[in-house]
């Protein structure tokens, strides 16, 4: 009795499994890197951005934050805010946000996505504390900040985002494409080309399920 419990236990987390693996598939032709035109509304999950498929519809608009919020509140550069009878709403726990035309992916505030493909391109902007100085006025100490661009992308297919780096690129991105992985390899410099490469990646690599 116990074995039969067993195996029918197992047969039911497989099919479990079998079924949230499904429901993950995405049909090429369906992703956003192919669309005509994007669709306006906000991205709560990375599925709705990759399908071109919003949520949620409403008067959304990005608010920028001062210079001043960013480097002494270390907040971000912008938010996006719901727009209804009752006056603005900041947005919250999304992925990100399409006004119809652009695309942006919220990482420490939103970056519009320059590029779309197997890996789309975006560029994160903020501070960073730099080093210290003493303020002889009140005898204190404070960190200067200063702003800070940062290249990631995002894969097509499963979310994952990384920030181009030399590392990263031969590590998990050029690994796919063992020819462009072999030029990158012995190309002296290619520390001043990730965005030439990860273009040639794309140009050269279309997802597929």
């Amino acid at each position: 009795m116990m074995k039969k419990l067993c195996l029918l236990c197992i047969v039911f987390l497989s099919l479990g499994a079998y079924a949230q693996e499904k429901g993950n598939d995405v049909n090429p032709n369906e992703l956003i890197i192919y669309a005509q035109t994007y669709k306006r509304g906000l991205y709560r999950t990375f599925r709705d951005f990759q399908t071109n498929n919003p949520s949620e519809e409403g008067d959304l608009t990005i608010k920028d934050r001062s210079n001043a919020a960013q480097m002494y509140l270390l907040a971000n550069k912008n938010e996006l805010v719901l727009r209804d009878g009752s006056g603005e709403h900041r947005v919250k726990d999304y992925w990100g946000y399409c006004d119809g035309i652009n695309i942006y992916v919220r990482d420490n505030g939103l970056n519009k996505i320059l590029e779309t493909g197997y890996y789309c391109i975006y560029r994160q902007q903020g501070v960073q504390s730099s080093r210290n100085y003493y303020n002889s006025a009140d005898m204190t100490v404070a960190a200067l900040r200063s702003p800070v661009q940062i290249i990631k992308v995002i894969n097509i297919m499963t979310g994952e985002i990384f920030e181009l780096s030399a590392y990263n690129l031969r590590k998990y991105i050029l690994p796919q494409d063992e020819q462009l992985l072999d030029q990158f390899r012995s190309d002296k410099e290619k520390r001043d080309k990730l965005i030439w490469y990860i273009r040639q990646f794309n140009q050269r690599n279309k997802p597929s399920v």
